[in-house]
């Protein structure tokens, strides 16, 4: 529920999150910085409240968000800087909220956004420095906030896979090169 366990900083150890959970609440175990290990979402939650995991820099293992996950919220995973390996967005995400993601420093490899989502709030990815590779962004994204992808500054290409002009929904998203995004749409050459 809502602000569960926010700031229980003695908590140690693996969190296990039981498959009879279908919600995690606003600031559920925010600033639980004493959690390591893998982070598993079960596939029975379909939502992350705001804040949830906000700060919780001790997880040292991967990310895994299950397949019913609609909504990731504001400040979700803010500063999880400890976790590592690939970050996989499930295709049942709509939705991806402010700062999100931002600062989780340890994620490597390439980024897909899946065709689900619609919307990527304001610095959802900021300081996320270790993606490498491809960025690729679906083709249901309508939407991508202010600073979306700030300072990710290992990603070599971005490719746009939709068919609305990247510049329409743009505000400063990103401080790339501008000859590494690429727009690949259905309707490109018609």
């Amino acid at each position: 529920g809502y602000k569960a366990f926010d700031y229980c900083k003695g908590f140690t150890g693996s969190l296990i999150i039981p498959d009879s959970v279908t919600s995690i609440g606003f600031s559920a175990f925010s600033d639980c910085s004493g959690f390591t290990g893998d982070l598993i979402i079960p596939d029975t939650v379909t939502s992350i409240g705001g804040e949830a995991f906000y700060g919780c820099s001790g997880f040292t293992g991967s990310l895994t968000i299950g397949n019913s996950v609609t909504n990731i919220g504001n400040y979700t995973f803010y500063k999880c800087s400890g976790f590592t390996g690939t970050l996989t967005i499930p295709d049942s995400v709509i939705s991806i909220g402010d700062d999100a993601f931002s600062y989780c420093r340890g994620f490597t490899g390439s980024l897909t956004i899946p065709d689900s989502v619609i919307s990527i709030g304001n610095s959802a990815f900021e300081g996320c420095s270790g993606f490498t590779g491809t960025l690729t962004i679906g083709n249901s994204v309508t939407s991508i906030g202010d600073s979306a992808f700030f300072n990710c500054t290992n990603i070599e290409k971005i490719i746009f896979t939709g068919n609305t002009d990247p510049s329409t929904m743009l505000y400063y998203p990103w401080d790339f090169d501008p000859d590494k995004i690429e727009w690949q749409s259905s309707q490109e050459g018609a």
